[in-house]
């Protein structure tokens, strides 16, 4: 059994404690049965068999506790997600420096750390200046994707002079997969200076077609002078016009909104820290396709054999012993060896216990009570996600919503992928009720990776997606003024849409052992 493995090795500490008490039990009952046999004409029955057979039991406890794997057996897991491609302005306005270190450098980065979020999806890369050209197409490779990003440079000899952003769009257009049903999204990066063509009609195709677009602005409105390169110092000057002075590039929100907007999209604006964020968050919004299933070996759990055979055990350990244990009640070796097993049968089932008096004082209101429970519990079993995400719907009722976040996140590395995706949607929650709603987001999208199917889990997405992505106002519109006495700048957490609270009720249900999302506390065995 060379793959043999544990998957809670701690509980093998118990095995050389039996196994050093053993022999101390072995001596207390010899000396318990010698006391017995000089005080009674009828000898006592030895009670060496009993202490062996519970000693042993105690040990095979241990080992099932430790949850002992050997063997393989294989699972199908579906590889599936969106298809994004990334169409990048690379003409020379793209090296002005008005944002450090330039346009291009600080695009590059974006989308590499882009590329780098998200989780089973494929992405290409579009460049354009005078014209277009395909870096790479469609791939799964998202690491070896965001190096490729890295490398893009201004001024490539494979492209012409100018700005084609409609080429670039025309491109992605023709690199999506029309045999997948997953979800199609353009990413268009550009600072929009002098397009050419018509990149509106060429969104509007990509709309037809029910593609998805993204803008996303690079540059600033003030702008900067548009360096070359001379070329006989080779040395980076600014770009003169015919009067000799610096010709100064400008980012064009107006018309990048416009390409948008032709498109049936949005225009992100030119905040680069923001964008990764919200492109892996719209992706997640996708219909996932799968493109493949890939099959996996997982290890094969045994902790079954050595729980039943350890149960076996201490009955038979019983029987033997329960007319003498009857009789001579103080015998120690007896005590010594059934006392270990209870206390290993207590520590299986103590956060258990705890979590259902906790759901008893929250049934009857006492929140205070039920949440000192619930951390005494998660202190038993600081593993198990379930109670942490029961904790944090507890915390969330008292309107404890930061000690709500830090339990949550407790749970978010639960090798249940259920338990993760629940844990998921409550730091949402809880994250939303601090008005923290990117992080909300983040959260939210995790969970969707996690589980694509669940819906109201994307109704929760969306609802705070809207909330961070309001529809432009009309240009002729103002925006409203703060309400009197109210500054416009406070950090209130804003009131729970109607998702929210539905979830939030929800959460902790009167039927004892559910936990968020429906996540049931284990059964009267507890710790296994």
């Amino acid at each position: 059994m060379s793959d043999l493995s544990f998957g809670r090795p701690l509980w093998l500490l118990l095995v050389p404690c039996a196994l050093v008490l053993l022999p101390l039990a072995w001596v207390i009952a010899n000396r318990a049965f010698t006391a017995a046999t000089a005080l009674t004409r009828e000898p006592p029955r030895p009670r060496r068999v009993a202490t062996i057979v519970l000693a042993l039991a105690v040990v095979l406890a241990a080992l099932a506790a430790a949850q002992p794997r050997w063997g393989e057996r294989s699972a199908t897991v579906q590889t599936g997600g969106a298809q994004l491609v990334a169409v990048l302005d690379v003409s020379r306005s793209m090296g002005a420096t008005d944002i450090a270190p330039s346009r291009l450098a600080a695009a590059r980065t974006a989308l590499a750390e882009t590329f780098a979020r998200l989780r089973g999806d494929r992405v290409a890369l579009v460049v354009f200046a005078g014209d277009a050209r395909l870096r790479f197409p469609l791939t799964r490779d998202l690491q070896a994707a965001a190096t490729v990003v890295e490398t893009v440079e201004g001024g490539t000899l494979l492209l012409e002079r100018g700005t084609s952003a409609a080429s670039g769009l025309d491109v992605a257009r023709e690199l999506f997969d029309e045999e997948t049903s997953g979800g199609r999204l353009v990413l268009l990066v550009s600072d929009g200076e002098s397009l050419g063509g018509d990149p509106s009609a060429s969104a509007a195709a990509l709309a037809a077609e029910g593609i998805d677009v993204l803008v996303a602005g690079v540059g600033t409105p003030s702008g900067g002078p548009v360096p070359i390169r001379h070329p006989v110092t080779r040395e980076m000057e600014p770009l003169m016009n015919d009067d000799g002075e610096p010709v100064i590039t400008r980012l064009d929100e107006a018309g990048l909104s416009a390409i948008a907007r032709a498109g049936d999209g949005r225009y992100l604006g030119a905040d680069f820290a923001a964008l990764p964020g919200a492109v892996r968050g719209h992706v997640a919004g996708l219909d996932q396709a799968t493109y493949g299933a890939t099959t996996i070996s997982l290890p094969i759990e045994r902790f079954h054999w050595f729980a039943v055979a350890a149960l076996v055990l201490v009955l038979l350990g019983t029987a033997v012993e329960w007319r003498a244990f009857a009789r001579w009640r103080n015998a120690p070796s007896l005590a010594v060896v059934v006392g270990f097993a209870l206390a290993l049968s207590a520590c299986a089932t103590a956060a258990y216990n705890l979590n259902e008096r906790a759901l008893e004082a929250l049934d009857e209101g006492d929140l205070d009570t039920a949440i000192e429970l619930l951390y005494e519990a998660q202190a038993e079993d600081p593993r198990d996600g379930r109670i942490a995400l029961n904790l944090a719907a507890v915390l969330d009722q008292a309107g404890r919503y930061e000690e709500a976040v830090s339990a949550a996140r407790r749970a978010l590395n639960d090798r249940d992928a259920g338990v993760a995706a629940a844990a998921y949607s409550s730091l949402g929650h809880h994250l939303f009720a601090l008005g923290e709603l990117e992080e909300a987001l983040e959260a939210f999208t995790e969970g969707l990776l996690l589980t694509p199917e669940d819906d109201i889990l994307r109704r929760d997405f969306e609802v705070v997606w809207r909330l961070l992505h309001p529809p432009p106002p009309p240009e002729q519109q103002t925006a409203p003024a703060p309400p009197e006495g109210d500054s416009g700048d406070g950090e209130q957490p804003p009131e729970p849409p109607v998702a929210f609270t539905q979830l939030r009720a929800h959460e902790t249900r009167g039927n004892r052992g559910w936990g968020v999302g429906g996540v049931k506390i284990g059964g009267g065995g507890g710790g296994g």
